[in-house]
């Protein structure tokens, strides 16, 4: 356990002082270097930190430890700012509203309004989904650097549960071509993730422009117009810019 609280310092500390090397780490952590240079390898090697500029005399936090901050601190308020948003949503539409975020190669259902029709679509809370076939997963995957949505799309492809997904979802490639559309029109669509269902997806983005949550408008396939398609999509874009205003 002092290892891993060692560990953790260093990591804490490497975030205050990034680009930071060993000499000045053990400096600042009145620690011996080759005590640092153990928990830097460590964090190197768990993915947490990175050699900053190539160079491994100097190091920086990763994606993985950015995106685990973004974790912790949007979910306080991701909820309060989210719900009267989609509340005026569901009265607009008339359909069910999902709020999703990502974790790893899926997305999570933390919040859900439902549809007020006797025949409506509807996800449980706490429910996993593939982010390559859903609208709320390509929308989130349109607003990452596409380094970040070849890994994801990687670790799908290798996650046995990922399986019947990953086979009904693009080539690598013409995903990605599909993405920069999504992320110049600003949101998703998609009627492959569930038989009978239309969804219409759009990120929340962060202060530093990457999605922090996706909210989703589902409905059944049969009141999915085309006039509806393009409300909901009109509605969806401004939906998601309202939230990341109260939340920016």
């Amino acid at each position: 356990m002092n290892s891993v609280r060692k560990a953790l310092v260093v990591l804490e500390t490497v975030a205050d002082l990034q680009p930071v090397g060993v000499s000045e780490l053990a400096v600042h952590l009145k620690q011996p270097k080759s005590s640092v240079q153990r928990a830097l390898e460590t964090l190197h090697e768990a993915a947490w930190i990175r050699p900053a500029s190539g160079e491994r005399t100097r190091w920086e936090l990763t994606f993985r430890a950015s995106r685990l901050a973004r974790k912790a601190g949007n979910h306080f308020g991701l909820r309060e700012a989210a719900l009267p948003v989609m509340e005026q949503l569901r009265r607009e539409t008339g359909e069910t509203i999902h709020l999703a975020v990502l974790d790893e190669s899926e997305i999570v259902l933390i919040e859900r309004l439902e549809s007020p029709h006797a025949v409506r679509h509807v996800e449980p809370l706490g429910g996993r989904a593939p982010v390559l076939v859903t609208a709320t997963g390509k929308a989130m995957l349109a607003q990452m650097p596409e380094a970040d949505i070849e890994r994801i799309y990687s670790e799908a492809v290798k996650a046995d549960s990922q399986a019947s997904a990953v086979s009904a979802a693009l080539p690598l490639g013409e995903l990605l071509v599909e993405l920069r559309g999504i992320a110049s029109r600003g949101y998703a669509t998609t009627a492959s993730w569930r038989d009978g269902v239309f969804a219409t997806g759009a990120a929340i983005s962060g202060p530093d422009r990457r999605p922090i949550a996706a909210i989703s408008i589902s409905t059944p396939a049969a009141r999915a117009t085309a006039e509806a398609r393009t409300t909901h999509a009109e509605l969806i874009v401004a939906a998601v810019s309202q939230i990341a205003e109260h939340l920016n």
